[in-house]
């Protein structure tokens, strides 16, 4: 957690030297950032926190994110969208986060690989 500033201040600058638009470049660094303190937060059985992999690929006008961790397998399509239109006291606790990351990106998938959570998406830069 102590290095996510700096990893999201990279992401920023990477966005800056490719033009990205300010308003994508802030979608995914708030979407980057919601998915990295949840793989940190909630993603280890108590041993020290899951190793995690990021990797852009930006292909002309579209933007390819892929977040890896070794931590608890957890499918973030599995979780019930939040009744947004629902009172406050009738509301269950968490998932906004979630929500925001499929409200910010084109697309969200994800998919265990051995050991691996493999969390992907797209978002394009026009």
């Amino acid at each position: 957690m102590a290095h996510l500033a700096v990893l999201l201040d990279d992401v920023e600058s990477f966005g800056q030297s490719q033009n990205w638009p300010v308003d994508v470049a802030a979608q995914v660094r708030l979407a980057l950032e919601e998915v990295i303190v949840n793989v940190m937060s909630y993603g280890s059985l108590g041993q020290g926190g899951p190793h995690l992999k990021l990797d852009l690929t930006q292909k002309e006008s579209q933007l390819q994110i892929e977040v890896a961790d070794n931590g608890i397998a957890f499918d973030p399509l599995q979780i019930a969208p939040p009744k947004l239109d629902a009172a406050l006291e009738e509301r269950e606790i968490g998932g906004l986060g979630i929500f925001l990351v499929f409200q910010l990106m084109d697309s969200v998938s994800y998919q265990r690989r051995g050991d691996w959570n493999l969390l992907s998406m797209s978002k394009s830069l026009l």
